[in-house]
């Protein structure tokens, strides 16, 4: 037992990448399986007691591994040593669902170290280089079971993460360039199951040994000449290194999605060959470079064999900012700092819209503080005569369909944003019927986080899309893609239907501190990149005298 149990070892320190561990261990569990029971058993109690001498084929370094056996038993010693192995390989032997000698064999022969090594290898039939028949059939239930329980981070969060271990990598190994975010970050998927990041140099196992031991790294549970599983923020990370002839086909393999990268390589007929950018990649395969966001498997590699890919939002098409809050309700800077932070930013005009009375935020911007903030915002245009600064309002949609402020209120300002906050356990029908009125109503302009969706908490309200968009383009109504990790809705889906619909989007922040104002536009223009969104289907891109008339077009309709 002792023999196989060090055999095992050595199997889960190959995984890791130790460098010569498994080999001085393998080389014990021969040894050892030469000895007769009891001589097995009496290096056992020596081991125990720390008494090992010179051991023929036992270095100090198993001596140690031998003692930790001896001492903590078999199964404590193994398990031990998976716990620090990548998430997939540890959950597959806790599962039973390989031996140790299999999970060497994925990460050595196929490079299966990751869900989503695991997931393409799959899709790709590789499984049968490798082990019995039933390897695959075993490994495609359990890669289905471990894609439910896998821990998701929100986009938000994810991003914190990533931007951190970029500028450690960037500061450890300055060899290292084109250094960018891979996988679930870079197609802004509102939850990120996996981390990573892909570099290139010329020497990339000197760079993998830097980024190994850069400052910030708990643990490292997997290294290998090109790529490292490591541990930060308590979240493994992947961190990829290429060389310069093929860091297009590893960026384009670690960005995925899985039914993107069917969809390619069934067009390529053949697995990737090298290819130092991805545009060269899609060229191989008869293709224009499709954006990270759209790589959904949804319709996009066919759109761009056809020449019909859109012409996709940026940051650049965007002038203003629609949707932000202040100290009025539920902010964290006051009406000076955002307004100071959009000026820095370029922006050519903005909107303030805090809270509503009686909105569920901690706090709200009461009827009395209405005439005051707008004696602010006033006094505020005066320094900032570049800026058209909006004084507008986050109007919450009560229960029975009415707005929390009167008309008389709502009038007075410049624009007035609606939400569906409270669902006071209504179902759906009644939902979609308060989010009608409040598009009828001629004072609403924009319709913001429409389905109000918790990102990772709660799925947004079950609407009748349908009928909400086509209410929205015969009103004249905006729907918001909101900004705010927590929300990032309209998410791409909805988006992408709003637009075929002919509904005009805005997106905007939903920001509430002067620090999260451009990440949080970044993170909505991602979302709308996502749903296939254009310059000419977003209102926030337009000059403000054509946002201005959009108020006002809308506004005309209650005569």
């Amino acid at each position: 037992m002792l023999s196989s149990t060090l055999a095992a070892l050595a199997d889960l320190a190959d995984i890791r990448g130790s460098s010569g561990e498994g080999d001085e261990l393998r080389y014990a569990a021969a040894a050892i399986g030469r000895l007769t029971p009891s001589e097995t058993a009496a290096l056992e109690r020596r081991a125990r007691r720390e008494r090992l001498g010179a051991e023929p084929g036992i270095t100090a370094s198993v001596h140690a591994r031998l003692h930790e056996v001896a001492l903590g038993g078999h199964d404590l010693a193994l398990t031990t040593a998976r716990a620090s192995l990548p998430s997939l390989l540890r959950r597959l032997l806790e599962l039973d669902v390989v031996s140790t000698g299999e999970a060497r064999a994925l990460v050595q022969q196929l490079g299966i170290v990751t869900l989503p090594d695991l997931q393409l290898a799959l899709d790709e039939a590789r499984l049968k280089q490798v082990g019995e028949k039933t390897l695959e059939q075993r490994l495609r239930p359990a890669a289905a079971a471990l894609e439910i329980e896998a821990r998701r981070l929100t986009l938000g969060r994810a991003t914190d993460i990533t931007e951190t271990v970029l500028a450690a990598v960037a500061r450890s190994c300055p060899t290292v360039d084109l250094l960018t975010a891979a996988g679930d970050v870079r197609r802004f998927e509102a939850l990120v199951s996996s981390i990573a990041i892909v570099g290139r140099a010329s020497d990339p196992p000197i760079a993998i040994e830097a980024v190994s031991r850069m400052q910030g790294v708990d643990d490292v549970r997997h290294r290998g000449a090109r790529r490292a599983i490591v541990v930060m923020q308590q979240v493994e990370v992947d961190i990829r290194v290429a060389a310069p002839d093929d860091y297009g086909t590893v960026l384009f393999n670690a960005t995925g999605s899985r039914a993107h990268l069917r969809a390619v390589h069934e067009r390529r007929h053949q697995r990737p060959r090298l290819s130092p950018g991805e545009e060269a990649l899609y060229a191989h395969a008869g293709l224009p470079f499709i954006p990270p966001e759209l790589r959904a498997g949804s319709g996009e590699v066919e759109a761009a064999a056809a020449a019909r890919l859109p012409v996709l939002l940026q940051r650049e098409h965007i002038r203003g900012d629609l949707h932000m809050h202040t100290v009025y309700s539920d902010g964290a800077d006051t009406l000076d700092a955002m307004v100071a932070e959009c000026s820095l930013i370029g922006y050519e005009y903005i909107a303030i819209t805090d809270h509503s009375e009686r909105a569920g935020a901690a706090r709200t911007l009461s009827r009395g503080d209405i005439i005051r903030q707008r004696d602010d915002i006033a006094a505020i245009r005066g320094r900032y005569p570049r800026m058209t600064i909006l004084h507008g309002v986050e109007v919450d949609i009560m229960p029975d369909g009415r707005l929390d402020f009167e008309d008389t209120v709502l009038e007075t300002f410049d624009i007035v944003l609606a939400s569906l906050h409270d669902p006071a356990h209504q179902d759906a029908k009644r939902l979609t019927a308060r989010c009608l009125r409040a598009i009828r109503h001629p004072l609403v302009t924009i319709i913001t986080h429409p389905a109000n969706r918790l990102v990772g908490r709660r799925a947004g309200y079950a609407l009748d899309f349908d009928a909400v968009f086509a209410a929205a383009v015969e009103t004249g109504t905006a729907l918001e893609v909101d900004g705010a990790p927590s929300h990032l809705d309209l998410d791409g889906e909805h988006a992408r239907r709003a637009v075929e619909a002919g509904v005009t989007l805005t997106v905007d922040s939903d920001c509430h501190r002067t620090r999260a104002l451009q990440r949080q536009m970044a993170f909505g223009i991602g979302t709308a990149r996502r749903g296939w969104v254009e310059p000419r289907h977003v209102l926030n891109t337009r000059p403000i005298a054509e946002v201005k008339a959009f108020i006002s077009a809308k506004r005309r309709r209650r005569s």
